[in-house]
């Protein structure tokens, strides 16, 4: 057998053993983040948020069409993990070549083994670290960007074999338009450009440190040249803008820069000038490959549902592809440039920016994730450290030797790939200039950095295979050697990586993101206007509306997109689907174009009631009924220095309750913040998982909520599903314990058993029914039990005075033992504090005095005084205990006489 058959094998069982894992682990449906927003712009060819990813869209929507599944979004995740496994295919080759260059390709069965074999165990380390299996599991642009990335690595390194033969000149156009091309999916494969420049340059020239400077400058002018040239500037000038400036001139000129391209191409194949023929031709061909966004501009004169930004002509589209709606960060200075006050905060933990970029922007959001992926994660919490516990941190003692080793062996290519490793790795970390906190983990940023990694540890293994055949000359020995040693590794490397994730990355059974949104949608009456908070509670319903046609009657509107014009116009406009309405607003065009926050001191707002409302909701307030309106106190929500002021969002939530005249019911996700709500919060009644704006104050009595509703959502349960409104929650796998939650899943949790539980307060405060209120909290812990679903000490502790208040003095102790340790591991740790209602001390004091051991009290109020000797009032109660105990001791000693 050649080594080029047995190459493409091995090539050809890592890419099985790839595809396999993704398939086994796909979600069942639709997931949380962005993923719901791209598989519904994919089915409609719609307009996701900045930049777009058209060709990525584009080949969902091809993967939608192939009845491989039922569900479509399992289709999309099926794309993905495809492209992701391919990328791993051409990550191997690639590995093998860069091997080869320093180690020559195998002259003998055991060179094969230690090629091909370490070549195997880094790329499938790659294939099965948590970052890059989590991207290729779901239907996001990253499997298909790390596609692009390796197969661009990959013909760089064939061409540098062939860059002597007729012919080798394909290999870099094909790499141009490839970067091209992948402009369409995200902007990763972009960074490929300096690698691949490097690869050339040592290639064909002589090393020299005034040669090495020169191309530096060249390579970093051809980047300029395609981004932010050709990707940011180029279409701007096609609309005769340039930077901001407009000119009638500038309309032409990108036209004439294009002509001018293609004639160079023709002149210089002409006279045979070789060098400059390929640089216009590969521009060209980047150009070409750019053009899938003609898609963008295209879809968005259509104007469906999704249509972010807006992006219809070429200005639009250029501020579209500048992301502008997420504003700019500085380059180099300020790293710690937010004006939030939560942030102004978080800065004071950091002595300078410097400190901030070292220890959290580097550190924390670039370094952190290598150790992730090479070593361990403590847990699937945000902000997780790093634990040696899983794999010993074999993967990135091997990666980290092996980058050592290559450079001993073969300077020049080790030097192009830490090249690329630091650019996808800490350059990106800081031209984000990412702030503390952000609202998930990052490391998907960084599975390019991940990959030259990977090739690393490939190298160390070849390099520790032939450290150890220097040891012998014995062929029964080296191949002993060689034979245990990729064996060994092979487990303790991916094999011991795919362990360790595959509970973290097995969706297999997970329809949280499916039923969540859905129970939110049928929460909801006909023609409902739902405000949503962020991307969980928007994206998800996205799907089920644009994919299922589940509830398309209801208006989302985003209070994160609410804050521009683009989105409000959109909300106003006459709706896509026939079921829906407009969402009612009062203002022009012209006014939605030039809103900006308003200077605003807190006052009363008088709403208008009409009779029809008044009727509708049961208002029995007389004062109502009498005066006709509703009065809430709206308070600002931004303050700089003594200027008060309110959002646009606030201000275009209290237009759309205005202008509605309560002609449409009108609803809050419980995910949406306190400051979102304008002062509502006395008119809002709970359904499970909205609160409805009703003309009716909440009072103490019924404890907000409609009874009736809140009932049909939590305990009926229809059989199938509805896209027309209907009651009753749907709970698929929440109870199953072999269906692995995250920690963003596990939270969302809290809203469904903050309903269960407050139906229970209802059934005891209300309606004097213990019965019928355990029989919720029992049901609660039926669908989502604590061995599945683990609920924070804090709930625990209400939970357990609820049981307690019910009776339930069984189901009180069984909480109460697991409150016990928890406050005792807090205090121990020195984790408690006193000042807050939820404390460990006050926990355990609750739970002595419903045991009546006072002895036990006693104890932990001493234990306390010791940090509050003066404290009079803690004082007097070690006193009043000292005597309980001595009574309980003298009652003690007379029942045992």
């Amino acid at each position: 057998m050649t080594n080029t058959t047995l190459n493409r094998i091995i090539a050809a069982v890592v890419f099985v053993a790839s595809f396999g894992v993704y398939l086994l682990t796909l979600a069942p449906t639709v997931v949380f983040w962005d993923v719901g927003e791209f598989i519904a712009a994919a089915k409609m060819m719609q307009v996701p948020h900045p930049p777009g990813s058209p060709l990525f869209l584009l080949l969902t929507r091809f993967a939608m069409m192939i009845p491989v599944a039922a569900d479509q979004a399992v289709r999309a995740h099926m794309l993905s993990a495809l492209l992701s496994a391919l990328a791993i295919l051409f990550g191997y080759l690639a590995t093998v070549k860069v091997v080869e260059i320093f180690r020559g390709a195998p002259a003998d069965l055991l060179d094969r083994i230690t090629v091909y074999g370490s070549s195997a165990i880094g790329a499938l380390a790659l294939a099965y670290s948590t970052s890059y299996w989590g991207n290729s599991i779901e239907a996001e642009v990253y499997g298909a960007s790390m596609l692009f990335l390796n197969a661009i690595l990959w013909l760089i390194l064939r061409w540098r074999e062939r860059s002597e033969s007729r012919g080798n000149e394909k290999y870099l156009l094909l790499i141009a338009y490839l970067i091209g091309l992948s402009l369409g999916v995200h902007l990763l494969a972009l960074l490929a450009i300096f690698p691949v420049l490097m690869i050339i340059y040592f290639r064909k020239f002589e090393f020299t440190v005034s040669s090495f400077l020169k191309f530096a400058l060249v390579a970093f002018g051809v980047f300029i040249v395609v981004y932010p040239g050709i990707v940011k500037y180029l279409p701007g000038m096609m609309d005769g803008d340039f930077m901001g400036k407009k000119s009638v001139v500038m309309e032409y000129l990108p036209w004439l820069i294009i002509a001018a391209i293609a004639y160079g191409v023709y002149s210089s194949y002409q006279k045979k000038q070789k060098l400059l023929h390929i640089g216009l031709l590969a521009m060209l061909l980047i150009i070409i490959g750019y053009t899938t966004y003609v898609q963008v501009v295209i879809r968005s004169n259509a104007n469906p549902p999704m249509n972010e930004n807006e992006p219809s002509n070429l200005a639009r589209l250029t501020a579209y592809l500048g992301r502008e709606q997420y504003g700019d960060a500085p380059l180099f200075m300020p790293r710690r440039y937010s004006q939030e006050p939560h942030q102004q905060g978080i800065y004071t933990k950091y002595s300078s920016d410097y400190d901030f970029m070292f220890r959290y922007q580097l550190n924390h959001m670039f370094f952190r994730y290598l150790f992730w992926n090479f070593i361990g994660a403590e847990g699937d919490a945000q902000d997780s450290g790093v634990s040696w516990s899983s794999t010993f941190g074999i993967p990135f003692i091997i990666g980290f030797l092996g980058m050592f080793a290559h450079f001993k062996r073969d300077w020049k290519i080790a030097l192009v790939l830490l090249a690329a490793f630091i650019i996808l790795g800490p350059v990106l970390a800081l031209y984000q200039n990412q702030q503390e906190p952000q609202p998930r983990e990052r490391d998907y940023f960084y599975v390019g950095a991940f990959f030259i990694f990977s090739i690393w540890i490939t190298v160390g293994i070849v390099s520790l295979i032939d450290w150890m055949r220097t040891l012998t000359k014995e062929h029964s020995l080296r191949t002993a050697f060689t034979v245990a040693i990729v064996v060994v590794l092979l487990a303790a490397i991916p094999g011991q990586l795919l362990k360790a994730s595959w509970k973290d990355h097995n969706r297999s059974g997970n329809y949280v993101a499916w039923d969540y949104s859905y129970n939110m949608l049928q929460s909801c009456e006909q023609d409902a206007i739902l405000f949503t908070n962020g991307d969980n509670d928007t994206f998800p319903l996205w799907y089920l509306q644009d994919v299922e046609g589940v509830r398309r009657d209801v208006r989302i509107v985003n209070l994160s997109l609410v804050n521009t014009p683009w989105y409000i116009k959109q909300m106003k406009a006459t709706p896509y689907y026939t079921e829906a309405k407009a969402v009612p607003i009062s203002l022009s065009d012209n006014q939605i174009e030039s809103i900006q926050p308003v200077i605003w001191e807190p006052r009363q707002i008088d709403l208008p009631v009409t009779q029809e409302a008044i009727a509708r909701y049961g208002v029995t307030d007389t004062s109502v009924i009498r005066t006709g309106k509703i009065t809430f106190l709206m308070r600002n929500t931004l303050e700089v220095g003594q200027t008060r002021a309110i959002r646009i969002q606030d201000i275009m939530v209290r237009d759309i309750i205005y202008t509605n005249q309560w002609k449409r019911p009108i609803y809050f996700a419980v995910t949406c913040a306190p400051d979102s709500k304008i002062g509502l919060d006395e008119y809002l009644w709970f359904h499970g998982l909205t609160w409805r704006f009703e003309p009716r104050k909440v009072n103490r009595e019924d404890l907000g909520l409609d009874k009736r509703i809140l009932e049909a959502n939590l305990n009926d349960e229809p059989e199938g599903f509805s896209t027309t409104p209907r009651y009753g929650y749907k709970w698929r796998g929440i109870a199953d314990t072999t269906v692995y939650f995250d920690e963003n899943t596990t939270r969302l949790m809290l809203n469904y058993r903050s309903a269960f539980i407050r139906l229970a307060m209802y059934y005891m405060n209300v309606e004097g029914n213990p019965v019928k209120g355990i029989e919720t909290l029992d049901r609660m812990e039926k669908l989502m039990p604590r061995e599945k679903i683990p609920m924070g000490w804090e709930l625990m502790s209400d939970l357990a005075n609820i049981y307690d208040r019910f009776g339930r003095k069984d189901k009180y102790e069984e909480l109460a033992g697991e409150l016990e340790t928890t406050a005792r591991a807090l205090i121990k740790a020195g984790q408690a504090n006193v000042n807050s209602y939820y404390n460990p001390y006050r926990v355990l004091l609750d739970i002595y005095e419903v045991r009546k051991d006072h002895r036990k009290s006693l104890d932990l109020l001493q234990e306390l005084q010791v940090q509050f000797p003066q404290d009079p009032n803690l004082r007097a109660r070690i006193e009043s205990l000292k005597l309980q105990v001595a009574h309980d001791d003298s009652a003690a000693r007379v029942a045992g006489k």
